[in-house]
Formats: C-alpha cells, sequence, structure tokens
C-alpha cells in the first residue's frame, strides 16, 4: 500500500505542474528518492508549444520529424551531462535506467512528456542535485519523495529560487553512522563517569601515614 501512495503522490505531484505550466517554458520537474543503496532521479521534460521547435530541433537532429532511438540516446547523454549529484560532498555519478520519449507530434499537441529515469550507487547523509539544463529556456521543479515506511528521515529541503537546485541531509532508522555517533557520546559518559568514580575514591581514602 507505501508503494501504491508513493506513486500516486508521485504522479500527482508530476503531472499538476505540467497541465499548469506557460507555453513559452520548457518545464524540467525532478523528483528525487533516497535510499540505503543510493539515490533515485526521475526528471519530467516537458517543452511549451512556442519553444517546442528550439527542443524539437537539439533532438531531432536530422529533422525527419521523428525521433530515432540514437536521437533518444544522444539527448539522454546531454541531459544527463547537465545534471549534478554529490552525496556527502562527493560526486555521485547517474546513469539512466529507464527512459520514454513521445512522438514530436505528440509534444506539439501538448500530449506528451520525456521521461528519464536514473539512479545512483552513492550513499549517505547529505545529498545536493543542481539541473543546469537549458536555461534559456527552462523553468524547474525539485523536490524529495520521503517514504516514512521506510524509516528515512529527510532534513529541511533548500532549494535555490528557481529551483534548479536542492540540497538536504537524510537519515534512516538503524544507520550505522547514526549509531556510530550515538556510541561515540555514550562511550564519553561511561569514560567520563569513570573517572569520576576513580577521583571520588581518590578523595575518600586515607593519605599514607610518614
Amino acid at each position: 500500500m507505501r508503494r501504491v501512495a508513493a506513486g500516486v503522490l508521485l504522479a500527482a505531484w508530476l503531472v499538476a505542474p505540467v497541465s499548469a505550466h506557460r507555453l513559452d517554458e520548457y518545464l524540467q520537474a525532478t523528483l528525487l528518492g533516497v535510499t540505503r543503496q543510493g539515490v533515485e532521479v526521475e526528471l519530467q521534460l516537458t517543452p511549451g508549444v512556442a519553444v517546442l521547435p528550439s527542443v524539437g530541433a537539439v533532438i531531432d537532429r536530422n529533422l525527419d520529424g521523428q525521433i530515432s532511438p540514437d536521437e533518444e540516446r544522444a539527448y539522454s547523454a546531454w541531459v544527463l551531462k547537465d545534471l549534478d549529484l554529490t552525496v556527502d560532498g562527493r560526486s555521485a555519478p547517474l546513469r539512466i535506467v529507464e527512459s520514454q520519449y513521445p512522438s514530436l507530434q505528440d509534444m506539439h499537441e501538448g500530449l506528451g512528456s520525456i521521461r528519464l529515469k536514473m539512479k545512483a550507487d552513492r550513499a549517505g547523509h547529505e545529498l545536493r542535485f543542481e539541473n543546469r539544463h537549458l536555461p534559456e529556456l527552462s523553468v524547474y521543479l525539485v523536490n524529495c519523495l520521503a517514504d516514512s515506511g521506510a524509516g528515512l528521515t529527510v532534513g529541511k529541503q533548500e532549494r535555490d529560487e528557481a529551483q534548479k537546485s536542492i540540497r538536504f541531509v537524510y537519515s534512516f532508522v538503524g544507520d550505522t553512522a547514526v549509531a556510530s555517533t550515538w556510541l561515540a557520546w555514550l562511550g564519553g559518559v561511561v569514560v567520563l563517569a569513570a573517572g569520576g568514580m576513580v577521583l571520588y575514591r581518590y578523595r575518600r581514602s586515607p593519605l599514607p601515614k610518614l
């Protein structure tokens, strides 16, 4: 049921902006999901009718009115190059695991969006993402989907004004790093307590006679 609810939330979040965006904008909506194994990214790109000639020209390189598999791969690689993901301050390279391209005709009629699903295998506790693809044509949205059923806690999500970038910290229940921090703190308390007991006994013991 949690997966169904997450899917409904994802669909609602992605579809709502598409239905409301202006015709002279290239809407790029990004949804991030963090797991214990890494990061999942879904990017939906929806060109308005007024900017479709410009966007279509960079996808349909031979201008034959069709998007070939080679053109799909080339454009996906270009988008991927313009995305920057870091986890705990270290680069987390994304790879495309699924792509969906509508026909140019569907996009002309406002019925289609390009969808790219990507993954990165780096896990951690602090994430930063930035989208730099076609800024002269685009508006951006970015969000993180937090599935509380997975034991995930996400801190405050910090975005830039244009929503090209987002940064947040996160953790999981039973996270080893969190547990290590807690154990280190507990160990310090034990050491201090032991030291206190030794000092107390020293002060209580009688001084040796000369």
